[in-house]
């Protein structure tokens, strides 16, 4: 008896397959340690997006500015269409000439700004260069949609030829809402033959 007592001491460990009454099997036991771990991932990831952190929370706005539209691609023509406020579907280019009407629009999704900022880089260079600032509000003609009109004319005079991005904010210290290339070229250039 004495013997058995000892043996049971040296390995307290140890114990007969189904003498404690439930017994998991060493791959059991690894497939529910990580399900136990997931669960417990899963509930960290609910419980920070229940009560929040700090700052904002990704994919929204900070109240008082709602932006219409996040990464939307500006479409550029001559002609904004009066029914939609939109550029025209037969007027949309992205390439524009002296004497052209340059009309650009972004789609409303959701509240649009009473302004906008925007901003133009120049592309066509070794590296690209911001030429426009978004440091003047531009009030919306109508307020329902982002869209503008401006003679061709006053671009290349201001810009020159060449490519270009617009980005437009709602914001100028926040992230772009829309941005789209678009090409101005010379009175000179035979659009037909040029790049």
């Amino acid at each position: 008896m004495r013997q058995r007592l000892r043996s049971l001491r040296a390995h307290p460990m140890a114990r007969r397959p189904g003498e404690d009454g439930f017994a998991l099997s060493p791959r059991a036991r690894g497939i529910g340690g990580w399900v136990a771990a997931l669960l417990l991932v899963l509930g960290i990831a609910v419980v920070v997006g229940v009560l929040g952190g700090e700052g904002t929370p990704t994919g929204t706005t900070p109240s008082g500015s709602s932006p219409p539209v996040d990464g939307t691609a500006i479409t550029f023509g001559t002609a904004i269409d009066p029914a939609t406020g939109q550029v025209a579907e037969a007027a949309r280019v992205d390439r524009f000439m002296a004497g052209d009407t340059f009309a650009y629009s972004v789609a409303p999704t959701g509240t649009v700004p009473d302004a906008v900022y925007v901003e133009v880089r120049r592309t066509g260079g070794a590296a690209d260069e911001t030429i426009q600032e978004p440091a003047e509000a531009q009030i919306l003609p109508d307020p329902d949609t982002i869209a503008f009109t401006v003679p061709t004319d006053d671009l290349l005079a201001v810009f020159g030829a060449g490519s270009y991005l617009m980005l437009i904010y709602a914001d100028p210290a926040g992230e772009p809402i829309a941005e789209g290339p678009f090409e101005l070229v010379s009175a000179d250039v035979n659009p037909s033959t040029s790049p």
